[in-house]
C-alpha cells in the first residue's frame, strides 16, 4: 500500500473520521475512495488537497509522512489533553472558542 494511504488511514483514526465521512466531505463516492485505496492509486492534486484539508494536515505529510511541525503539535496535544480533564465545562468552551479563532 502506498504510504499516502497508510498516512490517510492514520489521520482518519487520529481525527475520528470514517472513510465514508471523508469521501462525502471531499465530494467523491465511497466506492471511488475504496477503489483508490485498494488499487493503490493516488488521487489528483485537487482531491489530494481536499483530503489533506479534511484531515487537518497537508499533502506533503500524506505523501512523505514527514511534517515536523504537525508532529510537534500532535505531541503537544497529547501532553495537554490529560490536563484538560480537570477543567470546568465553561473553561473548555472558552478553549473551543479560542481554538476556533486560531483556524
Amino acid at each position: 500500500m502506498l504510504q499516502f494511504w497508510q498516512n490517510v488511514k492514520e489521520e482518519l483514526d487520529y481525527n475520528l473520521i470514517t472513510q465514508k465521512d471523508l469521501a462525502a466531505a471531499v465530494g467523491i463516492s465511497y466506492n471511488t475512495l475504496q477503489s483508490w485505496i485498494t488499487k493503490d492509486r493516488l488521487p489528483d492534486a485537487e482531491q489530494a488537497l481536499k483530503i489533506a484539508k479534511e484531515l487537518n494536515t497537508n499533502v506533503e505529510y500524506l505523501v512523505t509522512g514527514k511534517n515536523e511541525q504537525q508532529k510537534a503539535i500532535k505531541q503537544n496535544l497529547q501532553d495537554i489533553l490529560p490536563k484538560l480533564n480537570h477543567l470546568s465545562n465553561e473553561n473548555l468552551e472558552l478553549i473551543g472558542v479560542i481554538a476556533g479563532r486560531l483556524r
